[in-house]
């Protein structure tokens, strides 16, 4: 029977007791007219607890969903059908929250594994709160997971003053900072806005560029090494198969004939060739390996750029190459004039190369400054670098040219490193960017 239905037979047994005790004092029944009140009185109290008893568990099961209090564990099957629909109700809602809580626990394992630090920020009015650090930033900092701005204001001013200053908004970029009296580190910082349930977050990702060149160097080893490895066979094993099998000549014939002459010759000069291909190989290798200290001067960074677009402005008119150069600063750096010259004369070429057969060729060079630092763009309208080769292109002696040695992009990325600055390249609105920057001090 529903819950309705026994309420409304109790309503109508009080009814008819009522009715029974006004017929009882009407007849003069005093006594057992009061004994019929007693017995509706009774009635009355326990309609009232059958509902309290009902509701109240109601109220608790509500309760429990709007508090997300799912500990309750009754699978007990209700014969009430409001009770069954409610128990059916909260079940599925505690399912959904394990299911949640299960997700959560995995975002964030996946958040705290991450070799990146990440802060999320959560709007509260005008302010701002730190929703999540993640062990990669507390570690990387040194520092709590602080709750509030000002504790991390505290903790990191660089980065809080920074965010300030960019009010907030989306961006990529980097940043210079400080950390406990150390050398500054410069980071690549890149911070984005995203809404869930009406709430805000602002979402900020730092990578040290020091430990993002250490991964890539020490992969670039590693496949220097296969090159290396390549080369030395490919040369060592003709020339161990020629002169094994030029020995077995010389020891097996007493006299040769001007056949076996002419495969001696061909052999000792493929031996030579082999040598010689070697011998450049390990030349070039000692050109990265040994590269000289900088011969540092305070140098205009404008006129070092322009003396290098100078060099190869023949060879731009020699393929029809538009260049279109914007200079916006005239600062000095600290540089070897000869070395970075190179830098720029390699970027350039690797561009010349990149658009000297297409119809429509196009170089862009820009030289400005940005957060405290000289960056130098180098544009082109090329097809790009494909996708398999990006992680090779700065691995000494991979090439994809025919007349190409493989050792330009290493060499100039060595050449920039050891002037404090970084060499990077990026493909956006169909266009290749090769971009060189330094700190300004």
């Amino acid at each position: 029977m529903s819950f309705h239905f026994k309420v409304f037979m109790r309503i109508l047994l009080i009814l008819g007791l009522s009715l029974t005790a006004v017929w009882l004092f009407v007849q003069q029944y005093t006594y057992t007219a009061f004994i019929s009140i007693l017995v509706v009185i009774g009635c009355l109290l326990e309609l009232y607890n059958y509902q309290r008893k009902y509701y109240s568990i109601i109220d608790r099961l509500v309760l429990a969903m709007i508090y997300n209090d799912f500990s309750l564990k009754s699978n007990k099957k209700q014969a009430n059908e409001t009770f069954h629909n409610l128990q059916t109700l909260y079940q599925k809602l505690q399912n959904e929250q394990e299911q949640n809580e299960v997700k959560e626990l995995v975002y964030l394992n996946i958040l705290n594994n991450l070799e990146t630090g990440i802060i999320i920020f959560e709007r509260d009015k005008e302010t701002w709160n730190i929703f999540l650090i993640n062990d990669y930033f507390a570690k990387l900092f040194d520092i709590p997971k602080v709750k509030s701005w000002n504790n991390l204001a505290r903790l990191l001013p660089n980065l809080t003053q920074y965010l300030e200053q960019l009010e907030f908004k989306e961006s990529k970029n980097s940043l210079d900072m400080r950390i406990e009296g150390e050398e500054k580190q410069t980071f690549i910082l890149q911070t984005s806005i995203t809404m869930s349930q009406n709430q805000e977050f602002y979402i900020v990702l730092l990578d040290s560029i020091q430990k993002v060149l250490d991964k890539k160097e020490k992969d670039t080893w590693e496949n220097l090494m296969k090159v290396i490895s390549h080369e030395i066979m490919n040369s060592l094993t003709p020339i161990h198969s020629l002169a094994h099998n030029t020995l077995e000549v010389l020891e097996e014939e007493e006299s040769l004939t001007a056949d076996d002459m002419d495969d001696l010759k061909l052999s000792i000069q493929t031996i030579a060739n082999r040598t010689n291909h070697l011998r450049q190989f390990i030349d070039n290798y000692r050109k990265l390996t040994m590269l000289p200290s900088p011969q540092k001067a305070w140098v205009n960074s404008a006129e070092i750029l322009s003396n290098s677009l100078a060099i190869l402005k023949p060879i731009c008119q020699q393929y029809n190459i538009t260049l279109h150069t914007t200079i916006e600063t005239q600062v000095s750096l600290y540089w070897d004039a000869k070395q970075m010259e190179q830098v720029f004369i390699n970027v350039l070429t690797n561009a010349i190369y990149a658009v000297k057969n297409l119809e429509e060729k196009k170089i862009t060079v820009h030289l400005f400054e940005r957060n405290n630092r000289l960056w130098i763009d180098i544009i082109d309208n090329g097809k790009g670098i494909p996708e398999e080769i990006k992680p090779k292109i700065f691995i000494p002696f991979y090439t994809t040219r025919e007349d190409g040695a493989g050792i330009g992009l290493p060499l100039s990325k060595n050449i920039v490193e050891m002037h404090n600055g970084y060499l990077t390249f990026n493909r956006k609105e169909e266009l290749t960017y090769f971009s060189i920057n330094f700190p300004i001090v």
